[in-house]
């Protein structure tokens, strides 16, 4: 049951890191409704499309790797059970998730006036 816990837990940091290396240089090269960084700033033109994936791509990259270390050092200290362990590193993927998102916005509203 330890490896489940594993494996979910760092199910959201592995899927941050390859999707930063993935966007690199393999971002969706046309505005789409389906797949990419799709906010209402990015879609405006292809110029902000394109800034948007290669931000995207570091942040989530960067982002993955430190949420990684993170979990790793958390579940080999292990102060609580497995169960609530995994919940709370859930949580900590989810606003790592969130996070790139206004970092990203603001950027796109400074640059593209």
């Amino acid at each position: 049951m330890e490896k489940f816990f594993w494996i979910i837990d760092l199910l959201i940091p592995l899927s941050m890191i390859v999707i930063g290396i993935s966007y690199k240089n393999n971002y969706p090269k046309e505005i789409n409704n389906f797949h990419g960084y799709r906010t209402s700033l990015s879609m405006k033109s292809k110029e902000t499309w394109i800034y948007a994936h290669k931000r995207a791509s570091k942040i989530y990259f960067i982002l993955g790797v430190i949420l990684c270390i993170c979990i790793v050092i958390i579940k080999l200290i292990k102060p609580i059970s497995e169960e609530y362990l995994s919940l709370i590193n859930v949580f900590l993927g989810i606003v790592f998730l969130i996070i790139p998102i206004p970092i990203i916005e603001n950027e796109l509203k400074n640059k593209f006036k």
